[in-house]
Formats: C-alpha cells, structure tokens, sequence
C-alpha cells in the first residue's frame, strides 16, 4: 500500500462520482506541443508531416500538422460517423502507481486493443507503423503520426503516468484514475466538476485570485471552437525560449522513461503537496501549490515538443531510413475495423 494512496480509505471511495475524463493538456496545450516540433523539424520531416496530416479525416475535414495533435481527443466527440470513434480511451495514460508496491501495467505491446492497454505500448506501436511496419489496430502511417503527435504530449502530463491505488477489502486494486476522483473545492466557479486531472491539464494558463481563493483558468483559451492560431503560435515561440529543456535534458525517444519521469513528478509534487479534505475524495489547491504547477506544466509542454521534434526528425526527417521493425502479429479481433480507412485517398 503507498504511502499517499493509503489515505484514499474505502468510506472515501463509495460513492464517488466521476468527473470529467482527463485530456492530458488541453487543445491549446497539445497544438503549442506540436508547433514547437514543427519549429524545429528539417525539411525532409516538415514536408513528410505536412503530408500526412492531410490525410487524416476529422469532424471538420482535414488537419494540418498542428491541429492533427487534437485527433485522439477528437474521436471523444459524440459523432459515430467519424472512423474510430469512442476507441483509444486507455492509450491516452498508463497507470502507474505512487508506490513501487502497486501494481505495473505491461510496458510492451501484448493484448491491447482498441479498448485496452496504455501510452507506452500505444506509443511503440505507433512507432512500428509510422518506421513502415504493420499493426492490427494502427492502420496507416498517417494514423500513426497522428497517434504519436497526440500522446507523446499526454506522456509528459504527470497525471497521464500517475495514479494513486488504494485495496478494497476483497484484495482488488481501484485508483483515482490519475486525479479524475479528486474533486477540487476551490476551483473555478464555473466549473462544478473541476477534479485534480483538469487542473493539470490546464495548469500552463492557470492562476491564483487571492480575493476569492479560487484557481483561476485563463478563458481566453477556453472556447476551442474559436482557435487562433496566432496566439498558440506565439505562446509556443515564448516556451520554446523561455522553458527550453536544460543541455543535459535526453531528448532520445524512450517512452518508458518519459512515463518514470512524469510518474515521478506525480509522486514527489502532484500529491504531496495537495491539501486533502478529510474524506480524501476533495482537495483544495492553494496560491503556492499553483505557483509550482503553472511553470513545471509549461516546461513539461516544452520538452514535449522538443522531444516530439527529434522523435520525427529521426523517423521521417532522416536521410537514410533504417530497416523496416517487424510488425506486430495480429492480436485479438478488431473492435472496429473495417475496410473503410481513417485515411482518405491522397491525391496523385
């Protein structure tokens, strides 16, 4: 039992209601991680991404190899005619624990599917697909981009590697659901469900108002249907100098130890320093908690993005291309996979 999740008592849990389901960052947040990398892309790889990008279908047509980030959170709207809508819940985060003594989710690809598995496993799939291999569930190179371009940005959010675990009396393991059952009783008024998830996700343009002694979410990202692309541009180019990772910052592709790392800051900060209500379902954020946040979420954006640019630099931006992984051999029957693509025929 860890030390943390061992507070989260069995009275606290019954009854729990479940708030909004996390998106690691939020839309702004995941395009600022994709203008970042494409900053920093060659040539080779720009034209590559632009490419493929094209190729993905949307609820508003065509994405760009910016908006392309939002693809997964996308398939989460209510519009079963897009391809593959409702799939890939589970691969937005991997549940590690707070403690070495919770359990570990499998890091290498075995039986997930479409409504299984994690990022980690997610993430090298994707990789196989997007390097020319094959996967039963990853059906074109465009769908791999455009899976690697949304969770190598949720992999860095904290809460997207780190949960806290409790036992119930029967022996089986439950978690909070990496902050989604920790309600936040001083967030904004406006949001009513506004959990420990949602403040990570949005902690890069969040406040503190003293008066009120509320958390306070800059609204002038909040209505995503009115995108500027201006404005993620710029706040990508200020992170980009501002956050920029330290010289001695890996940016080598290694999901696994991105997942440590993020768990890692779950374990010594996310939680730690949270002021728990006395059923552990609640906690209350102060102006010192948000003061740590806001900038650690906007380095971790950064790094992403960085990280994100030498991932495709390296795979399609490379002058020679490596051998060919081997793929993935068919795992169990697909959910929802049928001959029409999530791709849509790029013009000769």
């Amino acid at each position: 039992m860890c030390r943390t999740a061992s507070r989260f008592t069995l009275i606290a849990w019954l009854g729990v209601i479940m708030v909004l389901p996390g998106r690691a960052w939020d839309p702004d947040g995941h395009q600022i991680v994709a203008t970042i990398a494409f900053d920093r892309l060659n040539l080779k790889a720009r034209a590559e991404v632009q490419a493929l990008a094209m190729q993905v279908a949307g609820p508003k047509g065509k994405y760009d190899p910016i908006t392309i980030a939002c693809w997964m959170d996308d398939l989460r709207q209510h519009d079963p005619n897009l391809p593959y809508h409702g799939l890939f819940f589970p691969w937005h985060y991997v549940d590690f624990g707070l403690s070495s003594s919770d359990p570990r989710p499998p890091l290498e690809p075995g039986q997930d599917n479409e409504t299984s598995g994690n990022i980690i496993t997610a993430l090298k799939r994707a990789m196989v697909v997007l390097q020319g291999g094959t996967d039963p569930y990853i059906k074109s190179k465009a769908m791999a981009y455009a899976i690697i371009m949304h969770l190598v940005g949720d992999i860095h959010q904290p809460l997207h590697a780190g949960t806290a675990y409790f036992q119930m009396p029967s022996g089986r393991w439950q978690n909070d659901a990496g902050g989604n059952r920790v309600a936040i009783v001083n967030g904004p008024e406006i949001e009513p469900k506004y959990n420990l998830h949602y403040f990570w996700d949005a902690a890069w343009r969040t406040s503190f108002d003293e008066k009120s002694g509320r958390v306070v979410v800059d609204l002038h990202y909040e209505n995503w249907e009115r995108h500027n692309a201006n404005v993620v541009k710029a706040l990508a180019e200020e992170l980009e100098i501002a956050d920029k990772p330290a010289p001695a910052t890996s940016l080598a592709t290694d999901f696994a130890a991105w997942a440590e790392e993020s768990n890692q800051l779950a374990r010594d900060v996310v939680y730690p320093r949270l002021t728990f209500t006395e059923n552990h379902r609640e906690a209350r954020i102060s102006a010192e908690y948000v003061t740590m946040a806001n900038p650690m979420a906007r380095r971790r954006i950064a790094l992403a993005g960085y990280r994100l640019a030498a991932l495709l630099n390296a795979t399609l931006g490379a002058a020679r291309p490596g051998p060919i992984p081997p793929s993935y051999p068919a795992g169990p029957p697909s959910l929802n996979v049928s001959d029409e693509s999530v791709v849509t025929p790029a013009k000769k």
